[in-house]
């Protein structure tokens, strides 16, 4: 039986550092190619969204493997966090249920980020887009819900809550920006824009994820779990 220290501790912190480095070396193999200059070579992190990684041709596809292998480890290392983390509520109470609510919410994001690996946009650009969206709003919704419940828990340390609300709200402002900031496609400062934000929220999920593991750690240390 996997225990709720492997699944909301270790995974999360093994599976984060898997992920940095499928996408690094994915980031080695990208055949080049920006919005605006198709014939570049390399990686740009300036031009370039992570979602370049996942473009499907013949030069490209070991870039796809390894972008499409990143975000399955992360989503199905998130699907086990979630549904772990629903179990350190109780059922029967309003906080509990939002906190199940928020665990939920993370799931179906988990399951979004799994389908953005596998949904490349220059083939399939309308499910790739309906997925990065949603992942991110489901993100969005379930950081605000756990937010909420573990900061009326006193169970959980105010930090640690807090740390959810901080990551809400930077994800509700990258949502703004997917949502009616400057298109990629208008001009060369709107890409580097775009794909500075994307580089920005990325990163802050990284951070989340290490900062959430020490409050887990804490957390089934002191409850015995």
């Amino acid at each position: 039986m996997i225990s709720l220290k492997n699944t909301l501790v270790v995974y999360p912190r093994y599976s984060i550092c898997l992920f940095i480095f499928l996408f690094c070396s994915s980031i080695l193999f990208y055949s080049g190619g920006t919005l605006h200059n198709p014939s570049t070579i390399g990686y740009s992190f300036t031009r370039n969204f992570f979602s370049d990684l996942g473009i499907l041709s013949q030069e490209n596809i070991i870039s796809v493997i390894l972008f499409a292998m990143g975000l399955l480890v992360v989503g199905l290392n998130f699907i086990l966090y979630f549904y772990s983390f629903m179990k350190l509520f109780n059922a029967n109470t309003f906080i509990g249920k939002i906190g199940k609510a928020g665990s939920i919410f993370g799931i179906i994001g988990a399951i979004f980020f799994i389908i953005i690996g596998f949904t490349p946009h220059n083939f399939v650009h309308d499910s790739h887009i309906i997925a990065v969206n949603w992942a991110f709003r489901s993100f969005c919704l379930a950081s605000l819900l756990l937010f909420y419940s573990m900061y009326n828990d006193s169970r959980f340390e105010w930090r640690y809550a807090l740390g959810y609300l901080i990551f809400s709200l930077l994800i509700f402002f990258y949502i703004i920006v997917l949502e009616f900031g400057p298109s990629p496609r208008d001009s060369d400062f709107s890409l580097v824009f775009n794909v500075i934000a994307q580089k920005i929220i990325v990163l802050v999920f990284v951070l989340s994820v290490f900062y959430q593991s020490f409050g887990n750690a804490s957390f089934l240390n002191k409850h015995n779990k």
